[in-house]
């Protein structure tokens, strides 16, 4: 799919057809009908007790929380408790468990294969590792509720429900008081809890009058964000919520449809594992895509390819080369430890792929050869996505099927891999990990956090690895980190055919085994006395095996499951000999796919009447309720009618080529013309005023592409169906030019040929198909010139340079094709390709990750699934960029009016607001803001992958996760953002984006989410857009306002460890470190008083970090932190460097200080806001900069940035001007002759722009001699060609108001407005100057009294502001001796 970068703001817009939406019935989601159509390949199940269901055999179906469903295309459903919306369970292990929770000084213990790592009881338990809003234990019980606190209660009242009493048997504790609607992800993982109804019921009606004032109160200067929030209805107590009964409908809804990185076509699902109690869940594709999503919401939060290292590997104790192979990834292996999980990919050769085709020594035995990468999973138990890593730890070959894998975890901390090999031994190894390599940075920095503690390493294993055991390898290698220490021979199986699967029983001294073939099943026990095996039974058609206990494990058929038991036969000459036997036998409706949980139940999935259901069967109920044993846990709402829903008109792909122009390919064959509005709006009567293709291609579009006619200069569109045709148009008219059918597989791709580097080719396209089939068409005709057949492994890369077609396949190798002579002529390695590709001439395109697009739209690529074929990828970044800016929208013919942006705005807004919340908001959307209401399916982008999210109300929009919220909330307000500009509508789009920054969960009180901090956060530290940084901050300070002082120090505690300072060298730029800085400095900012000293300067100091770093691409957060909170780092750090650091960036002239966010600016906007704030220790460091620089540049630079606070905000300089005027004088001191040529054009700029903003300052060219008047009403008289003070006159009592020379230079009259009184001073040159230097020059009589003191009255005009004197008041010369003075509208002549 188009690449989607983490700062970009992209929605995701599922559009349905007109015609689905205008039926009488209830229109069925896009989300739910692809569903019912989709093709499972995989399918996985999480409870209310562990990461899977009950271990315990009796298992409730209500106890379902989720369920997974992996399909064909690489995507993934996602269904979840209707009961619990949003909340995962936490998974505490019972106090008798084995797998008791180790200190943190302990060696790294694996709790086995898939079992839940419980984070309870680690340092770090309390903490999501999705969310920073944490939520301690004893918070949970003594602080969750502002009510009287009460004693947790360990009984049941006899008033309660049956179902609390049969919890409480069962050992599970009923709490009755939870945390209120404001709480996290992580507040709501605690348990299964539902929000009672609050003192406003959920949708209440808000009048239109009401909601003015009441937002109203919220806009005004005077009002914070968290005086609204405090100002809302008390937070409801919320109570667990009821298991559904029997008779209510099904416990599960569709949550979301995921596309992992790497999906498509032919990238079929094979293996998906769960993790923290159904939190997060990793998904594996037979192309060997691995992907790490959040259920709540499907977000991706790590992904990686598995890429095969052509390298020597160890293989049954020896070393050799993995040959050129297409591998198939079939299952996923897990061992999860407190510290991290570890991953095993698994993977067998395609067994269509034809063996030593290239002549490889040894290839043809390479067929029973199977493929073992590991990953460490590191879900980072305190921090969100950021801290989501998978680190590639190794990978080997082994000898033996793919399925025949297994791991258990041992009591030594160890990991031991069993798996049968092509001889039919049993074989197992020990595993060892190493830890990871120390980071090249010296020293561990100090850390000055009180939360820190010097622990130990936990990786640490506990023996050494012999080097006896370690095959020869490369220098390379040496990173892996991940090793098969030792092999161990345990003897033959007893079946009579190769083994197809191997499960291994995680649990108990003796190993136990299940082994079975194509036709047989067998038990074996593995002890130190050696392999002890049962009589092979014949049992066919076993789909797979799974342990129960130590004594009975489950196998599942295509359409039962039955249950065997472990028994000893007594035997008179052998003694007791192994044995198993059937039990129970459970059947269930056969579907597409199928899985065991841990209890041995089944969950199922298949199509009935057009609708998918996901049913749950359990083997220990009563046989004769077949109600008890099998419960449909989902249904979907498909048409009953098969023929109706085929006959249904749907689009089934999409071209937006520009706001104006959108191609539509439909089910139909047709395709037709439409426009952002267009969709927008809906209706039917827009789908009829479509322009459509005048003939249909046999079968539904799926792959459209504009390329342009060389030669003539028409646009052609080039698309291709579902049955291998090809289709050209006129864009214009979309008029068919030429068709074929020449593929056996869809069209994938089309690629139009430009630039001299295609050579012969220029002016073809190529048309790939998805088995990698290439079609060279030639435009002009239009006719296709050859074909260039595939190869049995897919295409990844499409490389042209003159003459040469090179084709990278999966399988490590590329093939030369000769565009003169139509054929293949070379084959060569993936490396030599490389290597030749290095030469200048190639032009590339790569089939795996298609070019992110740069546009406002983009589309979902290779899928084929009908609601991402519906999907609309919206860049609201990028749209609210070019709105703001005059330049043409990307892909228009030209710059669209201000009329038009304004009706894309309302668009947009119409597919994102929740109308139904507020009824008083909604007035205002559709009254005043001509928004129309539009109910479409909006989903999510994230890490180049998509969430697709049914939303069934307008309320469960806010209900999914923190970051669907976060992206939601922001979208809206980014626009509204838009919106304020016009004056008419600025009022109106003020309120409602109050309304949905700070009041919209106070109207969702049931599991009401948030927006995620984090989130924002990095929108705040990426975006490019104002507007989108503007609403991002407004979102982010409602959040934090939000926040209890309880929750404001666990967020703190949890980010500060990854603050800058605390991080070595390279990790102090990191996502992770930048994004710290950014939480805990904004909330340090609002809520300082709550933070220890310790984080406060932990923060101050990564903020001063960031700013004297020159290199560092956070300094646009550090200026935004010390405009905003200034006052409190300057107690923990040399304010006075900090000041400079900022004074240094306001004026620097460099590149990068050009960029969006633009750091000149930001540090000048940051300068002004100190300066007003802070104006003496401001004024002190500017004065001392100016007198004493570091440089005679950073003179310079500090006197442009005197400028600018003159133009800018010179009320900051007036109380303080004498002092920086002479300051300015003194740095044109005629003894520094190198300083003062530096210095002496900004400073001449400086007086300049002093003398004309001043009234109190004037200067006289002639005797280059500068007066400045004081606060204190003194008046100093400088000599600019000395740069001396010369003498201070000493008439005024008050402040002088303004002062000026005469056009001779010897008179100087000064003026306060607080006296009434004008003074005439004689300033020419005299006697006594010259004998007396600094003594004023007699005024003609005794004393220091002025030549003059002229008295006026000008009533109520005397008093105004200073920033009033600065623009009403000034002399005017009419003589030598005759002076006017302006105050306001008044004239006072006087005679001098």
């Amino acid at each position: 799919m188009s690449s989607i970068l983490e700062s970009s703001l992209t929605v995701p817009v599922t559009f349905s057809t007109p015609a689905s939406r205008s039926r009488g019935s209830a229109p069925v989601d896009p989300v739910d009908h692809s569903f019912s159509s989709a093709v499972p390949s995989y399918i996985t199940c999480w409870g209310s007790h562990s990461s899977s269901l009950l271990s315990d055999s009796k298992c409730d179906p209500r106890s379902v929380l989720g369920v997974a469903v992996g399909c064909r295309d690489g995507s993934v459903y996602i269904l979840r408790s209707t009961g619990h919306s949003g909340a995962v369970p936490s998974v505490k292990p019972a106090s008798n468990s084995s797998e008791s929770v180790l200190s943190p000084t302990s060696a790294r213990r694996f709790l086995g294969l898939g079992r839940p790592t419980s984070r309870s009881a680690s340092p770090s338990s309390t903490k999501s590792s999705l969310s920073p809003f944490q939520v301690t234990r004893s918070r949970v019980v003594s602080a969750v509720s502002n009510e009287q606190a009460e004693a947790p209660k360990n009984y049941v009242d006899f008033d309660d429900e049956q179902e609390k009493l049969r919890g409480m048997l069962k050992g599970k504790g009923h709490r009755d008081r939870h945390l209120s609607t404001s709480r996290t992800r992580s507040d709501r993982d605690a348990g299964p809890e539902k929000a009672t109804q609050s003192s406003q019921t959920p949708g209440s009606s808000l009048r239109k009058e009401d909601t003015r004032s009441y937002l109203a109160s919220a806009l005004s200067p005077t009002s914070s964000t968290q005086s609204l929030l405090l100002s809302g209805p008390p937070s409801p107590t919320l109570v667990p919520a009821p298991s559904p009964e029997p008779g209510s409908p099904t416990p599960l809804g569709l949550r979301c449809h995921t596309f992992p990185p790497l999906a498509g076509p032919g990238r079929l699902v094979t293996s998906m594992k769960l993790h923290d109690g159904g939190r997060y869940i990793t998904c594996l594709n037979a192309a060997g895509g691995l992907s790490v999503h959040s259920t709540l919401d499907g977000s991706c939060l790590a992904s990686t390819i598995i890429h095969v290292r052509r390298r020597p590997t160890a293989l049954g104790g020896k070393t050799q080369p993995v040959h050129a192979m297409l591998w198939v990834w079939r299952t996923l292996l897990v061992a999860a430890s407190q510290e991290s999980t570890i991953l095993f990919a698994c993977a067998s050769p395609d067994e269509f792929y034809p063996a030593g085709q290239f002549n490889d020594p040894g290839a043809g035995d390479s067929e029973n050869v199977s493929l073992v990468v590991a990953y460490e999973l590191s879900l980072g138990g305190e921090v969100q996505a950021a801290d989501v890593k998978l680190e590639y730890l190794g990978e080997w070959a082994i000898d033996g099927p793919v399925n025949s894998i297994s791991l258990r975890a041992e009591d030594d901390h160890s990991l031991t891999l069993f798996h049968v090999n092509s001889h039919g031994y049993l074989i197992s190894r020990s595993l060892r990990i190493n830890d990871a390599l120390p980071s090249p940075s010296a020293d561990v920095p100090e850390f000055h956090s009180s939360s820190h503690l010097p622990l130990p390493n936990p990786f640490r294993v506990l023996k050494s690895l012999s080097t006896e055991h370690i095959p020869d390898t490369e220098k390379h290698e040496a990173a892996e980190r991940i090793r098969l220490v030792s092999e161990v021979n345990h003897g033959e199986l007893g079946l009579s055919l190769p083994v197809v699967g191997l499960r291994a029983y995680d649990g108990g001294e003796d190993v136990r085994l299940c082994a079975w073939s194509a036709s047989e099943i067998q038990v074996l026990i593995c002890s130190r006395e050696g392999l002890e095996c049962s009589p092979p039974a014949p049992i066919a058609r076993i789909e797979n095996v799974r342990w129960i206990d130590n004594d009975s494990f489950s196998v599942l058929f295509p359409d039962r499951i039955e249950i065997y038991r472990t028994t000893f036969t007594l035997e008179s000459e052998e003694g007791r000999r192994l044995a198993f036997q059937k039990i129970q036998t459970t059947s269930f409706t056969p579907g597409d796919a199928a899985a065991l949980t841990s209890g041995g139940h089944v969950v199922s999935t298949h199509v009935k009447n057009g609708s998918r259901r996901v049913h749950y069967t359990v083997h220990d109920a009563p046989v004769d309720d077949a109600k008890l044993r099998t419960r449909t846990l989902w249904k979907g709402r498909g048409d009953p009618s098969p023929s109706s829903a085929q006959a249904e008109r749907r689009i089934t792909s999409m071209l937006p080529l520009e706001l104006e122009l959108i191609v539509l390919g439909y089910s139909d064959g047709h395709v037709c013309r439409s426009s952002l509005l267009d969709l927008a709006k809906g209706s039917s009567d827009a789908e009829a005023a479509l322009i459509s293709s005048d003939f249909p291609l046999p079968s539904g579009i799926i792959a459209m592409e504009s390329v342009e006619n060389r030669r003539t200069g028409e646009r052609l569109l080039v698309g291709g169906a579902d049955d291998g045709t090809l289709g050209i148009w006129a864009l214009s008219t979309l008029k068919l030019c030429a068709r074929w059918t020449v593929f056996t597989s869809p069209l994938a791709r089309v690629v139009p040929l430009h630039g001299e580097k295609v050579g012969r080719l220029l002016g073809c396209v190529l048309c790939i198909s998805q088995d990698g089939t290439i079609a060279v068409i030639a435009l002009d005709g239009p006719q296709i010139v050859y074909l260039v057949p595939a190869s049995a492994a897919p295409l990844h890369r499409v490389c042209l340079g003159e003459d040469n077609m090179l084709l990278m396949y999966g399988d490590g190798r590329a093939r030369l094709w000769d565009t003169r002579t139509r054929e293949f002529w070379r084959s060569m390695s993936t490396e030599k390709a490389e290597e030749l590709l290095q030469e200048d001439g190639w032009s590339q395109w790569s089939m795996e990750e298609p070019p992110g697009s740069k546009d406002v739209l983009s589309i979902v690529t290779s899928h084929s699934s009908s609601d991402a074929a519906s999907t609309l990828l919206i860049n609201i970044s990028v749209l609210l960029r070019q709105f703001a800016s005059s330049a043409t929208l990307a892909g228009t013919k030209g710059p669209i009016s201000a009329k038009a942006r304004l009706e894309h705005a309302r668009a947009l807004l119409s597919l994102l607001l929740t109308f139904g919340i507020s009824e008083g908001i909604d007035t205002i959307c559709a009254g005043n803001l001509s928004i129309m209401l539009q109910s479409t399916p909006i989903g999510l982008a994230s890490a180049n992958s998509l969430s697709l999210l049914l939303q069934s109300t307008p309320m469960s929009s806010w209900t999914l996760s923190p970051e669907v919220s976060a992206e939601r909330a922001l979208a809206i307000l980014s626009i509204l953002q838009y919106l304020m500009q016009f004056e008419n509508l600025a009022q109106d789009a003020s309120t409602v984006m109050t309304f949905y920054a700070a009041s919209v969960g106070q109207l969702v009180p049931e599991f009401y989410q948030p927006p995620s901090l984090p989130r924002l956060g990095q929108h705040m530290l990426y975006t490019l857009s104002a507007e989108e940084r503007q609403a991002a901050r407004l979102l982010f300070d409602a959040g934090v306002a939000r926040l209890s002082d309880q929750e404001t120090a666990d967020i703190v505690e949890c980010w500060q460890q990854h603050l800058p300072i605390l991080q070595h060298e390279k990790q102090k730029d990191s996502t992770r470190s930048a994004l710290a800085l950014c939480i805990c400095g904004f909330i340090a900012v609002d809520k300082y008083s709550l933070l220890p000293t310790s984080t406060l300067t932990d923060i101050a100091k990564s903020i001063a970090g960031y700013l004297h770093d020159e290199t560092s691409p956070h300094r646009s957060l550090a200026i935004d932190l010390c405009s905003r909170g200034f006052q409190v780092w300057q107690q923990y750090v040399d304010a006075v460097e900090m000041l400079r650091a900022l004074f240094t960036l306001a004026t620097t002239t460099k590149k990068e200080a050009i960029a969006v966010p633009n750091i000149g600016v930001q540090a000048r906007t940051a300068v002004l806001q100190i300066a007003a704030s802070n104006t003496p220790l401001f004024m002190t460091t500017l004065a001392i900069d100016i007198l004493h620089p570091r440089s005679v540049q950073h003179r310079k630079s500090v006197m442009q940035l005197v400028i600018f606070l003159i133009r800018k905000k010179p009320l900051v300089l007036y109380s303080n001007l004498p002092r920086l005027v002479e300051a300015i004088v003194k740095s044109l001191d005629p003894n520094s002759n190198a300083t003062r040529e530096a210095v002496l054009d900004s400073a001449t700029e400086i007086l300049s722009h002093i003398v004309q903003t001043f009234p109190t300052v004037d200067f006289h060219m002639g005797t280059q001699r500068l007066v400045v008047g004081t606060s204190e009403g003194a008046v100093v008289m400088y000599d600019l060609k000395t740069a001396t003070r010369l003498y201070v006159l000493e008439g005024h009592k008050k402040r002088t108001t303004a002062c000026s020379f005469s056009p001779d230079g010897r008179r100087v009259v000064t003026m306060s407005l607080e006296e009434s009184a004008v003074l005439v001073w004689k300033v020419g040159a005299s006697f006594t100057s010259f004998f007396m230097p600094g003594v004023p020059p007699r005024q003609g009589h005794s004393g220091s009294e002025p030549f003059k003191t002229l008295s006026f009255n000008i009533g109520d005009a005397a008093h105004m502001s200073l920033e009033g004197t600065l623009v009403d008041v000034r002399f005017e010369w009419a003589g030598d001796r005759s002076v006017k003075l302006m105050i306001k509208d008044t004239t006072l002549t006087f005679s001098t």
